[in-house]
């Protein structure tokens, strides 16, 4: 058998060439605006938001297990973003009370309402961080935090 060193090196440099064509036309591909994905979810004051999350978050610090500090958390897309506080403070206690009933079902004590303004988690957004006292009085504490990450 007679291999020409020529040759496999030829094939084996089109073979990588092609490889890294494939890699670069899937990067380019990806790299374009992905549109976010929602839900459509009415209020009972007939206002209509888009819900962008809504999960279970485990309580845990550096791997220690919290587990009274399990909640569920909403995000979703505020309807006037730049409101006066406190409508912000309203729609946001109303978006809880989608989540409240399920919450006090599993017994926490808190939970976190997100209101971002647009789909896409970029930039200020208003997060509530609600807390049931133990008479199940829910009260809540409004900050302005902002996603650094893809600013």
């Amino acid at each position: 058998m007679n291999i020409q060193i020529k040759s496999l090196l030829l094939g084996f440099g089109a073979a990588l060439g092609l490889l890294a064509l494939a890699a670069i036309a899937l990067f380019w591909s990806a790299a374009g605006e992905v549109p976010g994905v929602f839900r459509e979810q009415r209020l009972p004051s007939g206002k209509v938001v888009q819900v962008t999350s809504f999960l279970l978050t485990w309580g845990d610090d550096h791997g220690e297990r919290l587990s009274h500090l399990d909640q569920f958390a909403l995000e979703y897309v505020a309807t006037h973003p730049d409101a006066e506080p406190a409508e912000k403070d309203a729609e946001a206690r109303e978006v809880f009370e989608l989540i409240r009933p399920v919450s006090e079902l599993w017994g926490f004590d808190s939970a976190s309402v997100a209101a971002f303004r647009q789909v896409k988690r970029k930039g200020a957004y208003d997060l509530f961080l609600f807390s049931r006292s133990p008479d199940g009085d829910w009260s809540f504490n409004h900050l302005q935090p902002k996603v650094f990450i893809n600013d």
